[in-house]
């Protein structure tokens, strides 16, 4: 959860993060929050500071049938198959031989009556993951349109995954996939559905009430990697700059004497006995501590 406090003098506002780890909870107080946790488990995090988030993010959405931003389930399969299984055809505009896969992946609209959603060829994108005279492939099935891919078995998934890759790249001889690896995702992707624009105007409304708090993630600024990326590194620079407004302030105020040294919270790694919770504060001044990379992330 994450609540907002100021230093016991009044000096100074942050914000209390509290995470939960295999080595029980943990408190991290820092001048600003970045939350990229995702949308359908959101609500009860931000509500502590932000009280307009649990109707925001758990509102029933009645013309569209749903609560919330919605992630539809989505499998993620891996495998391999021999090259001189695939078909032996010279693709288009001269990319070359299918069996050399000679691109991206391959995609499968609806009305081919292909389960998989689409394909990543891994072996020609990422040249070394397979040995000689074999293919990798990466399918994804599921989604939205296709939420009963959560109540299959492995096997199952396995096997509509097979029988994608037959229809679309392989021989009909072809042998079984060797099965590489395996991740069926309950809630996976967030869908851009009706309404969903008023929902994020109103996460933004309530956002710019909290300076230093920024609710981010893929529900917010596109789904695909490459926009997840961008908005990373460009939002990135915004909380730099508020960090160096903030840091600007700071040594104004204590230039003039107007904020006390022991505004700051005491560093501390002694566990709190009625709970096991550690406090590990490191803002206002840097201070070394044992906190650990993924914390000060998701803390800064």
């Amino acid at each position: 959860k994450i609540e907002k406090k100021s230093s016991k003098d009044g000096a100074a506002d942050y914000y209390e993060t509290t995470f939960e780890t295999p080595d029980g909870p943990q408190i991290v107080q820092s001048k600003s929050v970045v939350s990229t946790v995702p949308a359908h488990s959101l609500s009860d995090v931000l509500q502590p500071v932000m009280p307009e988030s649990k109707e925001i993010f758990e509102r029933v959405r009645e013309e569209i049938d749903r609560i919330g931003v919605y992630y539809p389930p989505v499998a993620a399969v891996t495998v391999a198959y021999p090259k001189n299984s695939f078909k032996d055809v010279e693709l288009p505009n001269g990319f070359g031989n299918l069996q050399d896969l000679p691109g991206f992946g391959s995609l499968n609209p609806r009305t081919e009556g292909v389960r998989t959603l689409g394909t990543l060829w891994s072996s020609s994108l990422f040249p070394g993951r397979t040995p000689p005279g074999y293919n990798l492939l990466l399918n994804y099935i599921g989604g939205s349109r296709d939420i009963g891919i959560a109540n299959l078995s492995d096997d199952e998934i396995i096997k509509f995954v097979d029988n994608g890759c037959r229809q679309v790249l392989l021989k009909e001889d072809a042998p079984p996939p060797k099965l590489i690896g395996m991740k069926v995702w309950p809630t996976a992707i967030p869908q851009y559905e009706l309404g969903h624009l008023p929902l994020i105007q109103e996460l933004a409304k309530a956002e710019s009430k909290l300076p230093g708090l920024w609710v981010c993630g893929n529900y917010r600024t596109g789904v695909a990697f490459p926009d997840c990326v961008t908005f990373g590194y460009e939002h990135a620079k915004v909380v730099k700059e508020y960090l160096d407004q903030q840091q600007n302030v700071d040594d104004t105020s204590a230039a003039k004497g107007t904020v006390k040294p022991s505004s700051a919270p005491k560093a501390s790694t002694t566990p709190m006995m009625s709970t096991g919770t550690k406090k590990v504060p490191f803002y206002l001044t840097e201070k070394k501590t044992k906190t650990s990379q993924k914390q000060k992330v998701a803390a800064q």
